[in-house]
């Protein structure tokens, strides 16, 4: 079973592909392992890095799945969570590092798309240890 429900086509998705805006602006791959867990996997660019006019961002995490957390009338509200790594590259500078994601994502009962938005504190490690927060809004369509 696939993270999006409803449509003939989304029960039996794992995939989905869609975008997220904020901090980074990027293109964001779910693909479903299980019921309750995902990869999610991030490609954008990095508008608000401090050291830099912007910057590749390279993400991926490991996401668990809460269905019962916020009970619906229609479609599902999963509150997610998870590990993950990041990196960042510019022609001056590069980094890497980890971070954990907190998530809500709203889950269409009738259509192959889900809504969510996400925040994730991190801390690159490196070439040095930074803090870092990354956060956004998005959309994908579940294949």
């Amino acid at each position: 079973m696939g993270l999006a429900v409803g449509a003939a086509s989304a029960d039996d998705s794992n995939f989905g592909l869609g975008f997220m805006l904020g901090n980074p602006s990027a293109l964001s791959a779910r693909i479903a392992t299980s019921g309750t867990n995902a990869v999610d996997l991030l490609l954008g660019y990095d508008l608000y890095a401090p050291e830099q006019d912007g910057v590749l961002y390279l993400g991926g995490d490991y996401l668990w799945y809460n269905y019962s957390l916020i009970p619906v009338s229609r479609g599902r509200l999963p509150v997610y969570y998870g590990p993950g790594i990041q990196a960042t590259i510019s022609s001056e500078h590069a980094s890497v590092g980890i971070r954990g994601v907190l998530g809500l994502e709203y889950q269409f009962a009738n259509a192959p798309f889900d809504l969510f938005l996400e925040v994730g504190p991190g801390i690159n490690v490196i070439p040095n240890t930074d803090p870092n927060v990354s956060a956004g809004f998005g959309a994908r369509y579940f294949f």
